[in-house]
């Protein structure tokens, strides 16, 4: 009796065994299916928001060509921020997106960018801009004795009266005071071993080529732009900035939303600290908010990872930064 009952008690062990297997494989194919339909509606849920994102990017660039030339800047900055925070959100979301999902967004977000940048290039080409010889006084610049240039005493730039700036410069303090730049362009190219100062309130500031610089402005209305410079200290106050391909920068900011760069390295930030008479006359005029400053805070096209910050910028440390502009002399190079 003992042999049967033992016989018959492994028999229901080895049923009951099989039972919980095919329990547990049952359970294991539900949170399969479970799973499944999880990943499905994570996708279904990423090409709505993808594609509302995408569409309201569309329809900003549509609406462009009808807006003023004092609206653009905003505008065009607007998208590409817009074209930014979409291309976190793909990658933020690469993890459980089908390759083919990926590589879909990845032509989008590059379609797009594309569209931004030629419709940046067809609304608010690059002027041509020249002066005409001005008069120079001799200073000391640097323990040497350099030209610096005065742009108060008559308008500088002979091609349009809405934009002014500098041009092919090299060792020499360049000067435009309120007067000249209230409400104006300012393009500033081709400067090397300069100080720049631009008192006032311009609507838009742009730099391009400059090289071992220090640049100081007053509050700007809209945007600045600058690209391809090195070696470089900008003062600057603006709503938004845009940086690109340029490197050892550092950035004493005042931005009203968040500043942009792309293709960039060694870029350091701090507060903006230009003062001079006149400059909260002029934060009013240019309608910024001087208690709304983001300028710990960039955005890099060139970095996705949502979870870490980009290596290509970082806070200045105190240690480095500079409080008395009037002791600072540019490095020799």
């Amino acid at each position: 009796m003992d042999i049967i009952q033992g016989r018959c008690d492994k028999v229901t062990n080895l049923l009951h065994k099989r039972e919980l297997e095919r329990k547990s494989d049952i359970e294991k194919k539900l949170q399969d299916k479970k799973a499944i339909l999880a990943e499905h509606e994570r996708i279904e849920v990423f090409e709505t928001t993808f594609g509302e994102k995408r569409l309201e990017i569309e329809n900003a660039l549509n609406l462009a060509p009808s807006l003023s030339t004092r609206e653009l800047p905003n505008h065009l900055d607007t998208i590409f921020k817009n074209i930014l925070n979409l291309q976190k959100y793909g990658a933020s979301s690469k993890i459980f997106l089908r390759m083919y999902d990926v590589e879909k967004c990845h032509q989008c977000i590059h379609d797009l960018t594309t569209r931004a940048k030629d419709l940046e290039e067809k609304l608010m080409p690059k002027k041509k801009f020249g002066f005409k010889n001005k008069s120079k006084v001799v200073a000391p610049i640097n323990g040497h004795s350099k030209d610096v240039v005065d742009y108060c005493s008559q308008p500088t730039f002979k091609f349009d009266d809405n934009l002014c700036g500098f041009e092919n410069r090299y060792g020499e303090t360049l000067i435009l005071p309120s007067s000249e730049i209230y409400k104006k362009d300012v393009r500033i190219r081709k400067v090397e071993n300069c100080v720049i100062k631009l008192y006032g309130t311009p609507s838009t500031l742009h730099l391009n080529q400059l090289k071992n610089c220090l640049v100081f402005c007053g509050p700007v209305s809209t945007s600045i732009f600058a690209e391809n410079c090195t070696s470089s200290k900008l003062v600057i106050a603006c709503q938004q900035l845009r940086l690109h391909s340029s490197t050892d920068i550092h950035i004493y900011l005042h931005v009203t939303s968040r500043a942009i760069i792309e293709d960039c390295s060694e870029v350091l930030v701090a507060p903006y600290n230009f003062r001079y008479e006149g400059l909260d006359d002029d934060f009013n005029n240019s309608g910024l908010d001087p208690e709304v400053n983001h300028w710990s805070t960039l955005d890099d096209f060139n970095w996705l990872n949502v979870e870490r910050q980009s290596p290509n910028w970082n806070i200045l440390s105190d240690s480095e930064r500079i409080s008395d502009w009037n002791n600072y002399t540019l490095p020799a190079r």
